[in-house]
């Protein structure tokens, strides 16, 4: 059974048959392998392709490793792309002076492959947790700060001017429902970011069983009343009653279909229509989100499910997002084998919509 890819390697070596055998073994073990014949080949692929690791002979005519170390990170951090030495000598001077130079580690020739597979396993293990602090970093810099801050301002506003014992007005209990809201929208930007590091790194299992979509659906239109309510947004359902039960985790795909409900009332207009709507189409129930906003850009369609990914339209009502919500609804849908998908309507706005396959048990 072929592996899994699990990392993109530049192996530099001037020496052909240290190339050739370096890139079988690494591409056995499931990493995608390029080669260079010399420091001039490498710097050239630097430039134009994206690598996790390098594994760079420090010994080479025209430009040696020694000069290219330098070089490479005024582009690339040791966090960023890591790159293991190797070289003939196993002499102290050689090994500081390319750790000096901005190496991550060594190896020595002839090369142990089990140490060296087990050195490029650990530096992309690093690599990866560095991104992770990176990402975590920037959500609560940005994505995080700002509604937190509007939280406080509210929170403090209430507390100034309700004290004990005095009655609400319906102008401060308006603000604590809008406190509510952005607090709930905090929470299900740390859930997605935390969703999406467990679907990466294979730890998402599915309770499988006979599920009913439009029970799900019908309960999401009701929880998500009081927000398009509060936007004086139309959101209703309109559910095919004869679709049947689908073999599917039914926590899991009310996480998906919040997100299309949430999203399809996040970026609509005051006075806009929301329609969830259940379908049968060639073996599988479908289930459609369908909104009457601006819709979406040919890059916003071609993009929208990547991962991070900000599309043209604005929220318009100052709500955060992780801009993971999607990429973690294709996940889950792609889990079930199922199928997702966007396009514009006819007249306006655009329809988000995911399939599940009918059990055939």
């Amino acid at each position: 059974m072929k592996k899994a890819a699990q990392g993109s390697l530049l192996v530099v070596d001037d020496n052909e048959m240290n190339r050739d055998m370096l890139s079988r073994r690494l591409k056995r073990e499931g990493y995608t392998v390029t080669i260079a014949e010399d420091g001039h080949q490498a710097m050239d692929l630097i430039k134009t392709h994206k690598f996790d690791l390098i594994l760079l002979d420090i010994m080479m005519p025209g430009i040696s490793g020694f000069e290219m170390l330098p070089i490479i990170r005024q582009t690339y951090s040791i966090a960023d792309l890591p790159i293991i030495m190797a070289t003939a000598k196993d002499q102290s001077e050689d090994i500081v002076e390319g750790l000096k130079l901005g190496a991550n580690d060594y190896v020595t020739k002839p090369i142990d492959f089990p140490v060296l597979l087990a050195r490029i396993q650990i530096h992309l293990q690093l690599r990866a947790l560095a991104q992770l602090k990176d990402e975590f970093l920037r959500i609560a810099s940005h994505d995080l700060k700002n509604p937190l801050s509007t939280i406080l301002m509210s929170a403090h506003i209430v507390h100034d001017k309700v004290p004990p014992g005095s009655a609400m007005t319906e102008q401060f209990y308006n603000m604590l429902g809008f406190i509510v809201r952005r607090g709930e929208e905090m929470q299900r930007i740390i859930h997605d970011f935390l969703d999406f590091q467990a679907m990466e790194d294979g730890k998402v299992g599915l309770d499988m069983r006979p599920t009913s979509l439009n029970e799900i659906a019908q309960d999401v239109v009701q929880n998500n009343q009081d927000y398009a309510k509060s936007k004086e947004i139309s959101l209703y359902a309109e559910l095919d009653q004869s679709v049947p039960e689908v073999n599917a985790d039914g926590a899991r795909l009310a996480q998906v279909m919040q997100n299309m409900v949430g999203n399809a009332v996040k970026f609509s207009q005051k006075g806009s229509v929301a329609v969830v709507r259940t379908v049968m189409d060639n073996g599988s129930v479908v289930l459609e989100v369908c909104d009457s906003g601006p819709g979406l850009t040919d890059d916003d369609l071609e993009r929208a499910f990547a991962k991070y990914a900000r599309l043209s339209n604005k929220p318009t009502g100052g709500e955060s997002s992780s801009g993971l919500g999607l990429a973690i609804c294709k996940q889950m849908i792609d889990l079930h084998g199922g199928k997702i998908g966007v396009h514009n309507n006819s007249d306006r706005g655009a329809t988000f919509w995911f399939s599940i396959p009918v059990s055939q048990s």
